[in-house]
């Protein structure tokens, strides 16, 4: 018995002396698998798309994936004092692509896959200044403001931030490019963001400048430039009863300094809204109306870049179709990535009503209608000495008069199309879920060509994930 009780002791004393290590480290992550099958996703018209530029797919002919991702994270320390935080990301655009021996991204599922393939995704200090509510993110990690609509992405930079609740408070700073130390070229964005929550509703507000003097100094562009575009964006939500509303706004400004003399600057003047309302009908049913709206180019302005902007590479475009697309825009949420149409949003307007019902706890149906409009215009023909571009002042190429990828440049039209699709989530165990994804999309007039009008897509896509 003494014997047992000895080795016993010894256990909660091993128990005892591991805790503290325990509670400092902690890991999570996911990992997901999906597939893209889609039936004439050019429409037949042979024109580039956004996943698959220049590729023709005539009616015979699918476009069809199977991709792999994973993430993990891996923390040290407490967040109450400092922590550690280190993210990772591996990835396959395709099982069965081409392997290169080094880390590119999208080489996980090369035939005999022991590749180089493990990117660091996030390697930051999470800390609070002693005596004082102030917290403080250094490093490569992620940047979030303003929704589906501004920034999302990885970024080294810095976050400085206070909590009073029910309010949040928050400055930034992410560095883009710094490969001309000599001579100051940097690319760099500071903001302000303020966020306040509260059982009923919710409000935000935020503000960015972008200062990038790297642009200027590349030798491959012809007419060499300083830019310097800034944003300002509100929203929040209401949630009275059985109702939700939700929205936001947010208007991009700045100039587009040209250092070639004799050129004139070019001034962004662009903004993005939506505007949603969802009503509970039922236990686990729901009805809901929403609308969106972002400037497009205006072709015959060599002035202005009317087009909404927002930061370079910018992941909002991998969000921004969550619950609403399987085929226009990314649903990064239940599809995952790659599916799209379009990668862009800027330019576009939609009307769409929703449909939404569980009638089980482990199965969601949403169901989506979607009529997608374009808000880019001009005469149709090509730049000129008097007419240049207003992004490059470049003097020759076609005009751009519609907005989507391999739409007609012959004639301005405002109708890109119908989407009408279904997503069912189902929840197999807990964390480990089956979203798929089928849908029908009726191309617009913006589609068509002189000698051929767009056919109609159709697909079926899906995402098995499990987060851990």
């Amino acid at each position: 018995m003494k014997k047992y009780s000895v080795l016993f002791g010894a256990a909660i004393m091993v128990m005892v002396l591991a805790a503290p290590a325990m509670a400092q480290f902690s890991s999570w992550g996911h990992m997901e698998f999906q597939t893209v099958w889609e039936r004439s996703p050019d429409f037949n018209t042979g024109n580039a798309w956004a996943n698959g530029s220049g590729l023709a797919v005539d009616s015979d002919t699918a476009w069809r994936q199977i991709r792999q991702r994973y993430r993990f994270y891996m923390q040290y320390g407490d967040p109450k004092t400092v922590r550690a935080v280190l993210g990772f990301e591996a990835d396959s655009t395709d099982w069965g692509e081409a392997g290169t021996g080094t880390v590119t991204g999208g080489k996980m599922g090369v035939y005999r896959s022991d590749q180089v393939q493990l990117e660091v995704k996030h390697a930051y200090l999470d800390f609070m200044i002693p005596n004082t509510p102030l917290q403080v993110m250094a490093g490569v990690q992620g940047f979030a403001y303003g929704g589906r609509l501004w920034m999302n992405n990885d970024a080294p930079g810095i976050i400085l931030a206070t909590n009073f609740a029910p309010h949040k408070i928050q400055a930034f700073w992410w560095r883009e490019n710094d490969l001309n130390r000599n001579t100051y070229g940097v690319n760099d964005t500071y903001g302000l963001a303020w966020d306040m929550v509260q059982k009923q509703f919710n409000v935000y507000a935020y503000g960015a400048y972008k200062n990038d003097l790297y642009t200027g100094n590349l030798a491959a562009v012809t007419n060499k430039f300083d830019d310097h575009p800034w944003w300002i964006g509100a929203g929040g939500g209401f949630r009275p009863g059985n109702f939700n509303f939700s929205g936001q706004f947010v208007y991009n400004g700045g100039t587009r300094k040209f250092t070639t003399p004799g050129l004139n600057d070019s001034d962004y003047s662009g903004f993005a809204a939506e505007l949603s309302a969802k009503y509970q009908i039922g236990p686990g049913m729901f009805f809901g109306l929403e609308g969106f709206y972002a400037t497009g180019q205006d072709a015959d302005d060599s002035d202005k870049i009317n087009i909404y902007t927002f930061p370079t590479g910018s992941e909002s475009q991998s969000i921004f179709g969550n619950d609403r697309t399987v085929f226009m825009w990314m649903n990064a949420s239940h599809i995952g990535y790659s599916h799209n149409r379009e990668l862009n949003f800027a330019g576009f307007w939609y009307g769409r009503a929703n449909f939404e019902y569980s009638p089980t706890a482990w199965v969601r149906m949403n169901l989506n209608y979607l009529y997608i409009g374009d808000t880019g215009k001009g005469t149709p023909g090509s730049y000129s000495a008097t007419q240049r571009n207003p992004f490059t002042k470049a003097t020759s190429g076609t005009k751009a008069v519609n907005t989507p990828v391999g739409s007609r440049t012959d004639k301005d039209e405002d109708f890109v199309g119908h989407e009408i699709n279904l997503i069912t989530s189902l929840n197999i165990y807990k964390n480990f879920v089956y979203n798929i994804g089928i849908y029908y999309f009726i191309p617009g007039d913006v589609y068509d060509t002189p000698t051929k009008d767009a056919d109609a897509s159709y697909g079926i896509n899906t995402k098995l994930n499990y987060a851990f």
